[in-house]
């Protein structure tokens, strides 16, 4: 019996509808395989300027989130897993996980509150945070996207300092966070049992092609 289990991070592509019938999506099979993959022969490295921006400024972007809201989330480590997840949420407090997201320039920060949630969904953020709050056992996820200036050696040739930097810095920093608070909702945590059911069966039989 094959134990999959998605990652928080990944289970948006779990819970991906199929185009047809109550299956698994094609995102969901291709997460599947690739998490077999990498649980028989290691893990694939995934590297963007994008990325790097925000390990970079991770703690700034924890700092920008404390003065505007005045409480300092800390910093979280350690992973937990039940029999269907596993998960390692950014920060945690007693009423709350919390997450930051930098956005990688101005015309990708989501200033509008509307753009904001509809960037939450596109990037799975909702499934996440519905995945950490069981792990947690905690009633709300804020997911804070945060617009800080790019470091200079992230920079590419295509990219001006004006831009990513000067601008950025232009602008008050409580218009540099915005906000998106996801409500825990234990119905979701049933339907992610019944697609990890189905992941379970998948993977048992492509197991035996690795």
């Amino acid at each position: 019996n094959i134990m999959f289990k998605a990652r928080c991070s990944s289970l948006h592509l779990l819970m991906t509808k199929p185009k047809s019938g109550t299956g698994l999506s094609e995102s969901a099979k291709s997460m599947i395989k690739l998490s077999l993959i990498e649980d028989m022969y290691g893990r694939t490295e995934i590297k963007s300027k994008y990325l790097d921006k925000g390990l970079m400024l991770e703690d700034e972007a924890i700092k920008a989130v404390g003065l505007i809201t005045a409480r300092q989330p800390k910093k979280h480590v350690g992973r937990l897993s039940n029999d269907w997840i596993s998960g390692e949420c950014d920060f945690l407090s007693a009423s709350c996980i919390e997450d930051t997201k930098c956005s990688w320039s101005i015309d990708t920060f989501p200033f509008f509150q509307e753009d904001a949630e509809k960037d939450v969904k596109k990037a799975g953020y909702d499934w996440q945070g519905q995945g950490y709050m069981w792990l947690y056992d905690r009633p709300v996820h804020y997911v804070h996207f945060v617009l800080l200036p790019t470091p200079y050696e992230l920079l590419g040739f295509n990219d001006s300092q004006e831009f990513h930097i000067d601008l950025v810095e232009k602008i008050p920093l409580k218009k540099r966070v915005k906000t998106v608070v996801i409500e825990r909702d234990d119905k979701l945590h049933e339907q992610i049992i019944e697609k990890t059911l189905l992941a379970r069966e998948y993977a048992a039989k492509l197991i035996l092609e690795l």
